[in-house]
């Protein structure tokens, strides 16, 4: 290619990637203006005409017709499927399911409202009375949940359809103080937010006892729960999605074996561009523990093992329909694969089962990993890696459930009574029953000669931080004064929250 340039300009200066076309006649390019690696001023580098010989690669491009060079049916057809393969099945059923009732409740009022050519005042109007008439079949309200729910049914729809944003968009301001009011009445209908409360710690060890391995279904069950507990995950519709892939065992740094949940579609986080927010950032894991014969990893392999088995199986379905009874062949499953009705009910059919103290649901094993870990002294941040949750906040809020709520509860009234009544409560079983009383000794070797043991603390939150307030000292009355004093109480700051720590001196 040959090049024209004023012989004023230093060509090594010259960098022809940010060069300004301004036209093209035959097979020269007039280049208007050309920049320098070392931004000199437009003025300081304006060249004469230069003449280019095209190659064919380049000519190529610049006289092609960009229809040319794709076919904008195939971009849009191929843009529509990677939207439908990253949208949930169910909220997709659940969005058609509230679009539909909303044009239902339209029509029995005589109404008929197009939705992408409406005007936005329109939608937000008839949006606030649906929202003001949603009744259960008997007439009671919905909980928050449900309204909360059918608002975001429709805010995908109107979002995917025309772009409009009906929480953010002001034409939709008393529709969503509507939202408000609504469920406002629920709760002053009677209604309660309820909770899925953690599976108690006595259950715990009766489904330990259960899950024998002894037959198919006990087999699976176990396996079933274990994938719930040990991955942290909520709901019950990934659970179907699940395939022998979705698994994959690895070694750890320690030599022990683990199985990790490879990237999913679950409710609680969902693939993302962004390594932040994706699977991958998900670090639970279901590590080999070969001594205990609850070991996860052991079930988890002879799972494997008996379904691998199943004659004509199609090598990915992972939760496989038990036999009732096992033949000759040693074949313990079909290969008709267990549906989303039989998985879903299925924890509420082992709590029956096991006689546990109530009928659990999936969504009830979460705040149980939650509990468990907190009470064993880990870290909200470190528990929200198994749990998959963006801020720590969302896994405090499970700590303050079940029977470690009610402890919780418990210590803070009898404090409160202790107030009150300006006196101690009755000394438990741990300490001494002589009466506490207050050191008043000048001389500074007298406490740090004097005997020390360990009392046991009602700290209900179980803070490691904690632990080195628990001994108080233990002073033989001799010539050292003492005062009367019933307690003294110093406030700490111990996992956000504040404590009241007794310090009881005899």
């Amino acid at each position: 290619m040959a090049s024209v340039i004023d012989s004023a300009l230093n060509p090594p200066l010259i960098d022809f990637r940010y060069a300004t076309v301004s036209g093209l006649i035959g097979d020269e390019m007039f280049i208007e203006s050309v920049s320098s690696n070392f931004e000199r001023t437009g003025d300081d580098l304006t060249p004469l005409i230069a003449d280019c010989t095209f190659s064919e690669e380049l000519e190529k491009l610049f006289s092609s017709d960009p229809e040319t060079l794709c076919n904008l049916d195939e971009l849009e057809s191929l843009a529509a499927q990677l939207e439908r393969d990253n949208e949930c099945h169910s909220t997709v059923s659940k969005d058609k399911a509230v679009i539909n009732r909303l044009t239902a409740w339209l029509a029995e009022n005589n109404l008929k409202v197009d939705y992408a050519t409406a005007s936005v005042e329109e939608i937000a109007k008839w949006v606030r009375y649906f929202y003001a008439t949603l009744r259960k079949s008997d007439g009671s309200f919905y909980s928050p949940n449900t309204i909360v729910g059918i608002r975001a049914a429709l805010f995908r729809y109107f979002m995917k359809l025309r772009g409009l944003n009906i929480i953010a968009h002001e034409a939709f301001h008393s529709a969503n103080l509507m939202v408000k009011n609504v469920c406002n009445a629920y709760l002053k209908s009677g209604g309660r937010v309820q909770h899925y409360e953690a599976i108690e710690s006595d259950d715990l060890v009766k489904l330990a006892s259960y899950f024998d391995r002894s037959t198919p279904t006990r087999l699976q069950e176990e396996v079933y729960f274990n994938v719930l507990f040990y991955f942290g995950n909520r709901g019950r519709e990934w659970l179907r999605g699940l395939t022998v892939r979705s698994f994959r065992e690895k070694a750890l740094s320690n030599g022990a074996m683990a199985i990790e949940l490879q990237g999913s579609t679950s409710k609680n986080v969902k693939g993302s561009s962004d390594m932040r927010l994706c699977d991958d950032n998900k670090q639970a894991l279901m590590v080999a523990k070969p001594e205990s014969r609850h070991c996860p990893v052991q079930a988890f392999q002879l799972y494997l093992s008996k379904i691998t088995a199943v004659p004509g199986w199609n090598q990915e379905d992972f939760f496989l329909r038990p036999k009732p009874r096992v033949n000759a062949d040693g074949i313990w499953y079909t290969k008709v694969p267990v549906g989303i009705n039989t998985l879903g009910p299925l924890l509420k059919k082992i709590s029956s089962n096991a006689n546990l103290s109530k009928l659990y649901t999936p969504h009830c094993v979460r705040p149980t990993v939650v509990t468990e870990l907190h009470e064993a002294g880990f870290s909200v941040e470190k528990i929200a890696k198994v749990t998959g949750h963006k801020n720590s906040a969302s896994v405090e809020r499970y700590i303050w459930r079940g029977k470690k709520r009610d402890s919780i509860m418990a210590g803070m009234s009898d404090q409160l009574t202790v107030a009150l009544a300006g006196t101690m409560p009755a000394p438990s079983s741990t300490l001494s029953e002589a009466p506490a009383r207050a050191v008043t000794t000048t001389d500074p070797c007298a406490l740090s000669d004097a005997p020390t043991r360990a009392v046991a603390t009602t700290d209900p939150c179980g803070s490691a931080s904690m632990s080195t307030f628990k001994k108080s000292l233990v002073v033989e009355e001799s010539t050292t004064t003492l005062v009367a004093a019933p307690t003294k109480r110093m406030k700490i700051l111990a996992n956000g929250e504040t404590n009241v720590v007794q310090f009881i001196f005899e």
